[in-house]
């Protein structure tokens, strides 16, 4: 997904819908995985000797810094649908 937006991007064909639901999808998907690891390395993944915690709490600000999980949803759901959520 986030190559061909990088190629849209690069055409001036990319949406403000199509941004959204890239950042909603990488930041999910990588919170899941810094969640998976920290599980795999059970009470170390909480020490400062990993950088997993690290990573998970940058993650978690950027679900609320950069438009928050929903939010990135209702632009999408616009965008399918046609109908504005946020009136």
């Amino acid at each position: 997904m986030v190559w061909r937006l990088g190629v849209l991007r690069n055409e001036g064909k990319a949406t403000p819908a199509q941004i959204s639901m890239a950042k909603r999808n990488n930041v999910y998907e990588s919170i899941k995985i810094c969640r998976e690891s920290r599980q795999i390395l059970g009470g170390m993944g909480i020490t400062d000797e990993y950088s997993i915690m690290r990573h998970m709490m940058n993650l978690e600000s950027v679900i609320t810094y950069e438009g928050t999980h929903d939010i990135h949803l209702l632009i999408t759901g616009m965008d399918i649908t046609g109908l504005n959520a946020f009136k």
